[in-house]
């Protein structure tokens, strides 16, 4: 996994994991500071012409709001404390992929 990276902010997310057919895994992403930031965590699947999907988001202190291919079985309890966690329940096929974490300056 990787992060994407905006001007002056670094995040920190877990480290490459790699999940079988039916694993739970938790993939973390935290960010130092104290002003308000909307985090999100994005898929990449595998494949030659995948494109990056947006998996969820969530404000600090908000809940978090999946796409809707993401909600059968991706949970989290949104942004707290600069830290935005997914757990993915039994990891399916689909599932695949690259998961990175990203925020966006307070506005």
């Amino acid at each position: 996994m990787s992060s994407l990276l905006f001007p002056g902010q670094a995040l920190q997310q877990s480290p490459d994991t790699v999940v079988q057919v039916g694993d739970s895994v938790t993939l973390s992403c935290s960010r130092k500071g104290n002003e308000i930031y909307t985090m999100y965590w994005y898929k990449l699947p595998m494949g030659k012409d995948a494109t990056l999907q947006l998996v969820v988001y969530s404000v600090e202190g908000g809940v978090a709001e999946f796409e809707k291919e993401f909600r059968n079985h991706f949970q989290s309890n949104g942004t707290k404390g600069n830290h935005l966690s997914v757990k993915i329940a039994h990891a399916l096929l689909n599932d695949s992929g690259t998961y990175f974490c990203a925020e966006q300056d307070p506005q």
